[in-house]
C-alpha cells in the first residue's frame, strides 16, 4: 500500500471521528451500554426499522424484559405484544429463541460462537463484539458499504463486497475506540452520505473523497420497498394484532381484519397466514388460531 493511501484512512478517520464528537447520535440509549443483551436486543430492532420507531420501543421492551433470562422466562405472545409497532415480527420471535437457548450461559464472546445462534447474522456478530467488548469486527451493513464505497472508490469502480469488508477491517483496526468509530459511520451514513441524496457540501469527507456527488447506484444501493398498506407483511400484522387480542376460529379470522376483501386480498392474507403457520408463530388450539 502507497503512503499516500495510508494517509488518507489517516485523514479520514481523523475528520470523521471529529465530524462524530459534535454531530453524533449520542442521545441514543443503546450507546451507552456494554451489556451485550441490550445490545442484541437494539439490533435487532433496528434491522429493517428507523431508528425513531426503536427508540420508543427500546426502553420499554428492556422495562418489561430487563435480562436475557426474563426473556427467556416470558411467553412468546408476551414478547410479540411487546414488539408490535417495529414490525418484521420473525425477529421477535428469533430472539425468544435465542434467549431460551442461551439464558444459562449467556451470550458467547465471540464472532464465530454468535454466528450460530438464530437471527444473528454477519453484522450482527460484528457490531455484538464493536459494541460490548470494545473490540475490532467486521460489520459491514448497506450504510457502512455505502460510505466506503464512494470515499475510497472512484464513481465509475464498483468494489466487490470482499473489498469492502477488507477496508472496513482494515479501518476499525487503526481507531482506538472501535465502537465511536463504527458509531461515526452508521451516522454520517444516516444523516450526510444517504443513499439518494447525499448532502455532499456539508460532509467532513468531501476533500478525500473519490466520489464528491456522483455516486455509482450499485453501492450501497437500499432498494426501495413496495407499498407497505395491503402487502403481505400488512396482513401479518394485522393477523397477529387480532390473535393477540384473543385466539379467532380461523374461519372468521379473515372478515375481521377486512369485511369485503377482493381477490388479490385474499390472496395476500393466505400467503400471510400461511407463512406464520410454518413459522410457528399461529397454531392452532381448539378449533381456534393462536400465537
Amino acid at each position: 500500500m502507497s503512503s499516500d493511501k495510508k494517509s488518507d484512512k489517516t485523514k479520514v478517520i481523523a475528520a470523521l471521528m471529529d465530524w462524530h464528537r459534535h454531530n453524533g447520535r449520542h442521545a441514543l440509549a443503546w450507546r451507552h451500554t456494554r451489556d451485550p443483551y441490550r445490545i442484541l436486543v437494539s439490533e435487532l430492532m433496528l434491522q429493517q426499522t428507523q431508528v425513531a420507531r426503536v427508540s420508543v420501543k427500546y426502553e420499554k421492551f428492556l422495562v418489561r424484559f430487563p435480562t436475557l433470562k426474563a426473556l427467556a422466562n416470558a411467553d412468546r405472545a408476551d414478547v410479540l405484544r411487546a414488539w408490535q409497532g417495529l414490525g418484521y415480527n420473525s425477529r421477535a420471535v428469533r430472539l425468544h429463541a435465542l434467549a431460551k437457548a442461551m439464558a444459562s450461559t449467556g451470550l458467547p464472546q465471540r464472532r464465530e460462537e454468535l454466528l450460530k445462534l438464530p437471527g444473528i447474522g454477519p453484522y450482527t456478530a460484528g457490531a455484538m463484539i464493536i459494541f460490548a467488548h470494545r473490540k475490532p469486527s467486521l460489520s459491514v451493513d448497506v450504510n457502512v458499504e455505502r460510505v466506503l464505497g464512494r470515499v475510497f472508490w472512484p464513481p465509475t469502480t464498483v468494489p466487490a463486497r470482499k473489498e469492502v469488508d477488507a477496508l472496513a477491517l482494515d479501518l476499525i483496526t487503526k481507531v482506538p475506540a472501535p465502537h465511536h468509530w463504527h458509531a461515526a459511520l452508521m451516522d454520517i451514513g444516516s444523516a450526510v452520505c444517504t443513499a439518494r441524496k447525499p448532502k455532499c457540501g456539508l460532509c467532513p469527507l468531501y476533500a478525500y473523497c473519490r466520489t464528491r456527488g456522483t455516486r455509482p447506484e450499485t453501492i450501497g444501493r437500499t432498494p426501495k420497498q413496495s407499498k407497505f398498506h395491503g402487502s403481505v407483511r400488512w396482513w401479518r400484522g394485522q393477523i397477529l394484532k387480532l390473535l393477540l387480542a384473543a385466539p379467532v376460529p380461523e374461519q372468521h379470522l379473515l372478515h375481521r381484519i377486512k369485511e369485503a376483501p377482493d381477490v388479490e386480498e385474499q390472496d395476500r392474507y393466505e400467503a400471510a397466514l400461511t407463512a406464520l403457520k410454518a413459522e410457528g408463530i399461529v397454531k392452532e388450539r381448539r378449533g381456534k388460531l393462536q400465537v
